[in-house]
């Protein structure tokens, strides 16, 4: 590739992976302000999938320590103090009612946190972590499929975040590269499903969005030919 070395083209796909994955944590930002500011109810915020992704993180942070891989828990150890924020504020507004409640949420979040990490990386077998991660990183991409049902159901493609999917499209082939690059199949396999994933969802927003510009298109014609 270029006459470039090995290494260093696995730290280019490798750092520019760590960067999108950033991005993309911070991204829950949007919905978590409208949640601060009441343009969202709770029941809209998809809590299971914050406290997947920081399971994710937490898991693939260990793993990166264990594995000695920077890139790895850089950008994982950051996603899980990001995702983190989302989830505490999460848990305030679910238990508003009583802060009693919000407080107790928390602090068992904190011990189920304290206690996965302490097994994770002093009790159980790094490639055990690693594929624990795995499972929890498929879950993630695995995630768009009910969303990509309810776009071929309803028809609405704007139910698909099309940047975000693109950017994921982008974070999943850096992070598949880097695997190859590593040769780890625990990368492999979970961001080779997540490149899947973004294809799949960017070929349906564009199928649905043509079929829209197709009737309009057409509708318009029709009221053109009526005048």
């Amino acid at each position: 590739m270029l006459g470039l070395d090995k290494e260093l083209i696995k730290q280019i796909f490798g750092w520019t992976g760590t960067g999108l994955a950033i991005i993309f944590f911070i991204t829950p930002v949007v919905p978590i302000c409208k949640l601060v500011n009441e343009q969202k109810k709770i029941n809209e915020i998809p809590g299971l999938m914050l406290i997947c992704s920081f399971m994710n993180c937490i898991l693939w942070a260990d793993y990166g320590l264990l594995d000695d891989s920077v890139q790895i828990y850089f950008a994982n150890g950051l996603g899980g103090a990001i995702n983190l924020i989302w989830i505490t504020t999460y848990l305030i507004y679910l238990g508003k009612q009583s802060i009693g409640i919000a407080l107790l949420l928390i602090i068992l979040l904190m011990a189920c946190i304290g206690g996965i990490s302490y097994a994770f990386y002093f009790i159980i077998e790094k490639d055990i972590t690693g594929y624990c991660a795995m499972v929890f990183n498929v879950l993630m991409y695995a995630a768009p499929g009910e969303k990509i049902f309810r776009v071929c159901k309803t028809k609405q493609y704007d139910l698909i975040p099309i940047f975000s999917t693109i950017g994921g499209f982008f974070c999943s082939l850096c992070w598949l590269m880097f695997g190859v690059y590593k040769n780890d199949l625990k990368l492999i396999i979970p961001n080779g499903l997540g490149l899947f994933f973004a294809i799949l969802q960017v070929i349906i927003y564009l199928v649905f969005y043509c079929k829209k510009k197709k009737e309009e298109d057409f509708s318009v014609g029709d009221d053109d030919n009526i005048l």
